[in-house]
């Protein structure tokens, strides 16, 4: 009898997502200027301090659900669990999603790391059906992205022509050959 009570003594997983925001009052992101913004103010002043890495969750409208923080690191580098991501990305019912993180550095230029993750992520969403809409890296002066570079080497593997990761994909009308 004592281990069966052993059995059933565990702790109990709460989950839960509050958004005291209505859909009509929240903010839409447009492009990645946006996120930049939105990233700048995140950071304020530790922009040049260490690494941190937030994530946007957007609905498929692209109106802002939430932003979470991902990762915080030191001056070169931060770990990024993708368990973390996804938690929060199920949790809020985003149907897309933005990563952000700062380059205390200033070198906006992508690190191997930061394509790897990338990537990762990329691959993940896709299975979840959740679309990675971008990854910016940004600096106190600019940002890199992913999606207006035309990574798609990482964003997209599969896709063959360039569109602005902010467009939804039945608005795009493609030539009949």
């Amino acid at each position: 009898m004592e281990t069966l009570e052993k059995l059933l003594n565990v702790a109990e997983v709460e989950l839960s997502y509050k958004c005291h925001i209505k859909p009509a009052d929240r903010i839409k992101i447009s492009d990645e200027k946006d996120v930049y913004s939105l990233a700048r103010s995140l950071l304020e002043d530790r922009i040049e301090h260490h690494e941190e890495m937030y994530m946007v969750l957007l609905d498929q409208a692209l109106k802002v659900l939430g932003v979470a923080l991902v990762s915080k690191g030191g001056i070169s580098n931060t770990v990024v669990d993708l368990r973390i991501i996804f938690q929060a990305a199920i949790l809020a019912n985003a149907s897309r999603i933005i990563l952000v993180h700062n380059h205390p550095s200033g070198n906006l230029k992508p690190s191997l790391q930061d394509d790897k993750i990338t990537k990762r992520v990329y691959q993940v969403a896709s299975i979840l059906g959740i679309e990675l809409t971008d990854h910016l890296i940004i600096s106190e002066e600019s940002y890199y992205s992913y999606g207006i570079e035309d990574r798609i080497d990482v964003m997209n593997p599969s896709r063959d022509d360039y569109s602005s990761p902010f467009l939804n994909l039945d608005e795009i009308v493609l030539p009949i050959h």
